[in-house]
């Protein structure tokens, strides 16, 4: 025996290695079991509080949005836009003004 524990500690290797088996096997099913419990509690929250959630959505897919199409960017001013805040960013820094131009091929 060891201690206050009524536990008798292995010496040979197959016998600690039966123990730490059945140890692990219990922390495993202590787990899993902890965990549909859960789930089995979860399950039950939706059957009592699932009703009222669902006539909230019917009511809200009721009233839809109509949203305006935007226009998309072209590269080139997504690229001008991008430039002027870069340029903006480090010119408040060192005082510098700065002037955007676009330029086009042709």
């Amino acid at each position: 025996m060891y201690g206050l524990l009524a536990i008798d500690i292995p010496t040979a290797y197959d016998q600690i290695l039966l123990l730490g088996l059945q140890v692990v096997g219990i922390g495993v099913a202590t787990v899993f079991s902890v965990l549909i419990l859960i789930w089995g509690i979860l399950t039950l929250f939706k059957f009592f509080f699932g009703e009222s959630h669902k006539k909230v959505v019917q009511d809200t897919a009721v009233v839809e949005e109509v949203v305006a199409p935007t226009k998309v960017a072209s590269n080139d001013e997504i690229i001008a836009v991008i430039a002027a805040a870069i340029a903006a960013a480090e010119s408040d820094s060192s005082g510098v003004k700065f002037t955007v131009v676009s330029f086009k091929r042709k």
